[in-house]
């Protein structure tokens, strides 16, 4: 447990100041030269743990959760922080872990600015200053939570948008700040779907005649460089249509107050009912009657009301081999006498590839045969390459015995580097000897440096294939007898699985090689 953590974090609160010395670069800057100047810290190996753009008030960060794992693994010794309001801006989860779970862990923590060192306070509790400036780091957040809020909500008030994305048909106004106009090419195909949808067309058939005569999607439209990037090809849907004619923007209303936060700091929120909205008419220029939306609305009454059922563990996983878009499943219902999967943009593409439909029953059991005739053979191959898995291990082995030697190495060198020092301001040793001699050292330990970086990158490479592929082998092992398809099956082995028209299927797998199988 001898690896050192240094914790980095930046948020928005902490950017409006333009406080150059809580960016990241100058956070790491700071750190790594407090290290260097403790003799003790610098000859621990280094991890670091960024987030960055999240609050402080809240330990659900990728980067924090990833620190905390690894302290709980008993793999870190140490935590530095450029001060206690980077770790965590809730003084009562900060004073938690200051003078609970860190101590009982054996974890020493640093907050460099705050002048703290946890083991200068060992067997006592947090100084009471120190306790005080926590509540303080957590009263700050609060409150400048509270003044955003306010903020944006009387800005909301006034009639400014201040929402990052605008509804297709409008964009931000140039000339005036937080104002939105119209975009006359998009609006142009607004009203198209709007004028379909009063003659009497689903959502459905609006999709297959804007695409028929070609017309661009909103990503298409404003992202040109993104259409096609995934290999689907774009196309309007049932989907996007509906999401045109529910948008009571069209009729020039802004609405906000649409969530709310669950607590200070939490990420997104708690929907609000669409009757508590707070609502500014007239706000632009309508695209739209009212009349003329009432109509689609009636027209349209319950049409997205949400189908719950059975869910089928192969959904997410499933896709169309003839356009690549995802395959819908369809449960036992009305007038389906049987479960099957259908492709979802057939109706509207109307392409002949596509796989229109596929019997869920023969599809599970074509995967679960895949499936365990992919675990044999990966576990037959397992068996057969001890050999490479020995010769792993003995890299490994050797690896950390040169990266051992090299740290020694260094250690007696810097010992030999401190005594010449000595001699030298004893006057024992000549100042032309001593350069020479200092230098020679410095040279010898920038070598064995630039060695431990090349064998610890190698040896990182090697653990981590190692440990998948041993991961591997005990997912093969445990589920080498499968006799039921479980989402968590699925999810483990199968990174996705393409379907054709001559029902034919392919499995991509979630093993490292990627590997596919075709039946």
């Amino acid at each position: 447990m001898d690896k050192l953590a240094i914790y980095l974090r930046l948020s928005l609160e902490d950017t409006d100041d333009k406080d150059e010395s809580n960016s990241i670069s100058s956070q790491r800057a700071m750190l790594h030269a407090y290290i260097r100047s403790d003799r003790e810290l610098r000859e621990k190996e280094v991890l670091e743990f960024c987030d960055d753009g999240y609050s402080g008030t809240s330990m659900e960060r990728p980067g924090m959760q990833r620190l905390l794992k690894e302290v709980k693994d008993n793999q870190i010794g140490c935590v530095i922080v450029k001060d206690m309001s980077r770790f965590s801006r809730d003084y009562i989860e900060l004073g938690t872990y200051m003078n609970q779970i860190f101590p009982f862990m054996g974890v020493r923590f640093i907050a460099v600015n705050d002048h703290y060192d946890s083991r200068d306070h060992a067997g006592s509790t947090t100084p009471i200053d120190t306790a005080f400036q926590t509540l303080l780091y957590d009263l700050y957040s609060k409150d400048i939570s509270v003044k955003v809020k306010a903020s944006v909500e009387n800005k909301c008030a006034g009639g400014e948008y201040v929402f990052g994305q605008v509804p297709f048909g409008y964009e931000k106004s140039w000339e005036l700040k937080n104002t939105v106009v119209v975009n006359e090419k998009e609006a142009e195909i607004v009203r198209c779907i709007f004028a379909l949808a009063l003659d009497g067309n689903g959502s459905t058939q609006i999709a297959r005649i804007l695409n028929e005569k070609g017309i661009p999607t909103k990503t298409q439209m404003r992202h040109p460089e993104r259409a096609g990037k995934s290999g689907r090809m774009q196309a309007w849907d049932n989907v996007s249509v509906r999401a045109v004619l529910n948008n009571r923007f069209y009729l020039g209303e802004m609405a906000y107050g649409k969530s709310k936060r669950k607590f200070v700091g939490s990420k997104g929120g708690i929907a609000v009912p669409a009757e508590d909205w707070k609502v500014i008419p007239d706000h632009h220029e309508p695209l739209v009657s009212p009349e003329d939306y009432e109509k689609v609305c009636l027209f349209r009454k319950g049409a997205d009301t949400a189908r719950k059922g059975e869910k089928n563990p192969l959904v997410g996983k499933l896709f169309c081999g003839g356009c690549g878009y995802s395959m819908t499943y369809k449960p036992i219902r009305g007038k389906n006498k049987y479960r099957r999967f259908e492709c979802r943009k057939h109706a509207v593409l109307q392409i002949p590839e596509c796989c229109t439909y596929f019997p869920a029953d023969l599809l599970e059991e074509t995967v679960l045969t895949m499936l365990s005739r992919e675990l044999m053979v990966r576990g037959d191959a397992a068996k057969e390459n001890r050999n490479l898995v020995s010769f792993q291990k003995s890299c490994i082995t050797r690896l950390e015995k040169k990266i051992t030697e090299g740290r020694s190495r260094k250690k007696q060198l810097q010992a030999e580097a401190d005594a010449l020092y000595e001699s030298y301001a004893l006057g024992t040793v000549r100042a032309v000897s001593y350069r020479q001699k200092a230098d020679g050292i410095k040279e010898q330990v920038a070598l064995l440096a630039a060695e431990e970086e090349t064998y610890g990158k190698e040896l990182e490479r090697l653990r981590e294939e190692y440990r998948r592929a041993e991961e591997d082998m005990k997912q093969v092992i445990r589920y080498s007898h499968l006799e039921v398809l479980t989402q968590e099956v699925v999810d483990i082995f199968i990174k996705k699985i393409y379907v054709y028209k001559d029902k034919r299927v392919e499995i991509v797998w979630n093993f490292r090689d990627d590997g596919k199988e075709t039946e």
